[in-house]
């Protein structure tokens, strides 16, 4: 799916379900930003990253939400059910969570130091991480193996994901002269076509190395609900008989 596609898929999706998932996006972004002193944090999981320097996000502290945010997204990407405490979902495996959070951070201070560019590199190789963290299939990987895991998925996805997030910096802009207002579109919007890039290569990454996605704990590949399939008339991707728009290419079904 090229870009365009992508952010047209997007846009249709967020039609569906609209209130639950921005409540979701809402409520991460409050504790992943929610500060307790001085100091800086990143987040890309909107395909562009950005620093606080009013105080220590808690959200590398609590990152098992960051995980059970990526949770909720990938199963709203996929039509399964989710709900706002799904968020809290991963809090037994804060340890696992919190060192792995901490040594991404160290590896992208250290290779920030290097005039900046490769601490941004590593902070896009490692965007698989909270899916990583939240896949049964990843759980007996070490941290610094879960991070070389990421990289490697992402090797070769990285500028794309980077031009991504930067796709919607206009939308941001335009955002201003609504007083802020657009953003409650453009956070759906933004959020639900960066996690389904990711999600995309994560899935094309374990297709092409023979690793079975289905049925594992995020329910990543199929829906709970047996629907009956069809194909879309625009590009022949298979469909739900329920659906209102085609997920590969976003052309209107019904």
């Amino acid at each position: 799916m090229s870009r365009e596609e992508l952010k047209i898929w997007a846009k249709n999706k967020i039609k569906e379900n609209f209130g639950k998932v921005l409540g979701v996006i809402v409520l991460y972004l409050i504790i992943s930003n929610f500060t307790i002193s001085r100091g800086w944090t990143t987040d890309y999981s909107d395909g562009f990253s950005y620093t606080s320097n009013v105080g220590i996000s808690i959200g590398w502290l609590l990152y098992f939400v960051t995980v059970g945010f990526y949770y909720c997204m990938v199963n709203y990407i996929n039509n399964v059910d989710f709900s706002i405490k799904d968020l809290f979902k991963y809090s037994e495996d804060f340890g696992r969570c919190l060192v792995t959070n901490l040594l991404q951070m160290l590896y992208i201070f250290l290779w920030g130091l290097l005039f900046i560019i490769p601490g941004v590199i590593k902070l896009y190789a490692y965007a698989m991480v909270p899916f990583l963290l939240g896949d049964e299939k990843y759980k007996d990987l070490g941290y610094k193996d879960l991070l070389k895991k990421s990289e490697e998925m992402m090797d070769g996805h990285k500028m794309d994901y980077f031009v991504l997030g930067l796709s919607f910096i206009g939308w941001h802009f335009l955002a201003i002269f609504t007083l802020g207002l657009l953003e409650i579109w453009i956070l759906p919007y933004e959020f639900t076509a960066c996690i389904k890039f990711l999600y995309d290569i994560k899935t094309d990454y374990e297709t092409k190395n023979g690793m079975i996605t289905e049925n594992n704990d995020n329910k990543d590949v199929v829906n709970e609900k047996e629907n009956k399939s069809e194909f879309c008339p625009n590009c022949g991707s298979k469909v739900t008989e329920d659906s209102e728009f085609c997920s590969n290419c976003g052309n209107k079904l019904k």
